[in-house]
């Protein structure tokens, strides 16, 4: 009685965060949608009535005389420079090639040495374990740190969980939308609170996260489960739930990719993305997370390479293909200065998606997009300028010095730039990053970070949120949980690192006796065999499980090009089926494969598809990657005293004859079965 008095108190706790998250959600909607609407021909922003209280964590109240006295002393170059974020991801060596930096050379100290950036961002690349990630953090802020007066860097990292992290080796949960599918965002906030504990023990102070787009187009290659739903209150529920969590560590969060970056067909790495949706649809859905978390105290936003030509009617030709094209959300001072800083109000720091991308490197010259850039609003540049290399670190050189001229001759507002640099200040001052940085005690920092980043205890977390997060769609006659597992059970892969996971849950299972020690376990990946060597593998198996990683719609066709994995995925059901075999499909990329195999007995979804390294376990504080998603799918497969809970976050439409996505919607937002 007393755990089932305990789950209903859960559950109603659950309930209650979720109605305040609600509300908090809709209390600036007054504000936001405004009494009179505005027209894209026309926009007119305005803001009233009460802020959100948690939003004084951007520091109203504090006072940044000091900041003040920094800004009024430094020359136009420097400003330009705290307003630049490079990277140094790999370094030219002395045969022309490209390594990884996993420590800085003499050429990236002195360019460090020699201006006061913003920041850094750091890659894998940079990054292999605990000690060496300190110490290259440590060498960068000593470097920077050529003066007393000088702010500490920011130092940046990709680490939103799940499918994008940078740092294999800690603690990632089971990403975005699985933390949807538990349907607690107390969940959300918990994993910000772990990222932001290991990245801030390892050095860093940022995190280009959560992502607060709304995964509302299925087609969408590159967001998908990257977001928390294809509903936009839901979204902000979590995002600002994960966005809190990671604050509470000192770690800034930054929200991407505004205003919006769920309703693409384009990936903006290779392409300019372009929406056609007027303001006030985006006032309905896009903008809603953006709203409730810059209510909220959000440290950064970062903008989207995207064209919005409803929006934004200025055009530029394109460098690349003397076409005109719309500038992008990044470029647009519609977009950056009228709808973000005015209507939505929000003063806290915008950076740019990466500057390098495809979307502005191949349609921008390098000068004109930092113009464009810095008059629509923007503060902070992320990699303008390739820094790969000494003629690189030169280049970018000449590009600051280039910038300070466009300021002195007022082609870009100098109060743009002071504005900027203030709230960048601001920002470092709230972090503890205008003091002077103390390296004095890196071996104990190194310590700390060992014994926090994958800890036992914050991989126990993650467990368990994946087990929280599957989704059980189909069971037909009560294929799960699985009531044979002494017999022999095939496992197939998509990809051949998923085989490292599979191989770790049977170990687990066996090892708490829900499957017998002496159970015939086989585990390939079907991508890497013939179809009568897999006919011949399933043959006497009583269970066969099958891993599916939709990457995108093409390879739903088995008849395209992409759709080889499909259609062996279909050969393989109508096998097991022939030799009296039960065929479950676990989807572990993108959920909306579970309208493919509607012949699978039972389908369940997993949400991420990241390996493992060999000997990882649950209980080892020393592991060099760890994914959960797919070994919770699994064990929850095999246990009868444990349900799946999670359910969709998004819905999953129907396909048509050609295997496209439908208007009908198969399986709908919030539907998910249990065993019971």
């Amino acid at each position: 009685m007393e755990e089932v008095g305990e789950c209903i108190m859960k559950k109603a706790l659950s309930v209650m965060m979720s109605l305040i998250l609600i509300c908090s959600v809709f209390s600036g909607c007054d504000r936001f949608y405004g009494e009179n609407e505005a027209t894209e021909s026309d926009i007119v922003f305005e803001i009233s009535g009460e802020e959100d209280e948690t939003a004084e964590t951007l520091g109203e109240n504090i006072d940044y005389s000091k900041c003040e006295d920094i800004l009024n002393s430094m020359s136009v170059e420097e400003k330009i420079s705290q307003m630049i974020m490079p990277a140094f991801r790999y370094y030219t060596d002395d045969y022309g090639q490209l390594e990884a930096v996993t420590e800085i050379n003499d050429d990236i100290r002195e360019c460090l040495n020699s201006h006061g950036f913003a920041g850094v961002i750091l890659f894998a690349q940079n990054i292999s374990d605990c000690e060496q990630t300190v110490r290259l953090i440590d060498s960068l802020q000593t470097a920077n740190a050529a003066n007393d007066d000088r702010p500490q860097l920011f130092v940046a990292v990709d680490q939103e969980g799940g499918s994008i992290t940078r740092i294999d080796f800690g603690t990632s949960f089971c990403g975005n939308m699985a933390l949807g599918a538990t349907g607690d965002p107390e969940n959300a906030r918990v994993s910000g609170e772990i990222i932001g504990s290991e990245l801030s023990a390892l050095g860093f102070n940022v995190d280009f996260a959560p992502v607060v787009d709304v995964n509302n187009n299925p087609s969408n290659p590159i967001i998908g489960v990257r977001s928390f739903s294809d509903d936009a209150e839901m979204t902000s529920m979590f995002g600002k739930a994960f966005m809190q969590g990671l604050q509470t560590t000192g770690v800034a969060a930054s929200l991407k990719h505004f205003p919006g970056h769920g309703d693409t067909s384009t990936d903006s790495h290779t392409g300019l993305p372009c929406i056609n949706k007027t303001y006030d649809e985006l006032k309905e859905n896009e903008l809603l997370p953006f709203k409730s978390c810059s209510d909220s105290g959000a440290d950064m936003i970062m903008t989207a390479h995207i064209q919005f030509p409803l929006i934004e009617s200025e055009t530029y030709t394109s460098v690349g293909s003397g076409e005109e094209v719309y500038l992008p959300a990044t470029l647009s001072k519609t977009i950056v200065t009228d709808i973000l800083r005015n209507d939505i109000g929000y003063d806290g720091v915008v950076i740019t998606d990466g500057m390098l991308m495809d979307a502005i490197a191949q349609n921008f010259s390098i000068l004109d997009s930092a113009r464009l850039a810095f008059g629509a609003g923007v503060d902070i540049l992320l990699m303008p300028v390739d820094t790969s290399s000494k003629y690189g670190i030169d280049e970018l050189e000449g590009y600051i010095s280039d910038i300070a001229t466009l300021v002195e001759d007022g082609e870009i507002p100098s109060e743009n730039i002071d504005s900027s640099v203030m709230r960048i200040l601001k920002l470092k001052q709230r972090k503890g990053l205008l003091e002077k940085y103390d390296g004095s005690e890196i071996d104990k920092k190194i310590e700390t970070a060992k014994t926090t980043v994958g800890s036992s205890e914050n991989r126990l977390k993650e467990w368990e949120t994946a087990k929280k997060s599957i989704t059980l769609l189909k069971n037909e006659n009560g294929t799960l949980p699985i009531k044979s597992p002494g017999g022999k059970t095939v496992v197939l892969t998509a990809d051949a690192d998923e085989n490292e996971p599979v191989e770790y849950v049977f170990s687990l299972l066996k090892s708490e006796g829900k499957i017998p020690e002496t159970a015939e376990v086989s585990v390939l990946c079907y991508s890497y065999y013939d179809t009568e060597t897999l006919r011949n593998e399933i043959y006497g198996a009583e269970n066969v499980i099958a891993l599916s990683k939709l990457d995108y719609a093409a390879q739903l066709n088995p008849y395209g090009s992409y759709g080889y994995k499909s259609a062996s995925l279909d050969t393989l059901i109508d096998t097991a089926h022939e030799n009296g075999a039960s065929f479950t499909l676990i989807s572990c990329g993108l959920p909306y494969d579970a309208a493919r195999y509607g012949s699978a007995d039972a389908i369940m979804i997993a949400w991420m598809s990241k390996g493992m390294s060999e000997d990882s376990r649950i209980e080892d504080g020393d592991l060099s990657r760890f994914g959960a998603s797919i070994p919770a799918a699994i064990y929850m497969a095999f246990s009868e005293d444990e349900s799946p809970s999670g359910k969709l976050p998004l819905d999953i439409p129907a396909l048509d004859d050609y295997y496209a996505y439908s208007d009908e919607i198969l399986y709908e937002r919030g539907y998910g079965i249990s065993y019971r």
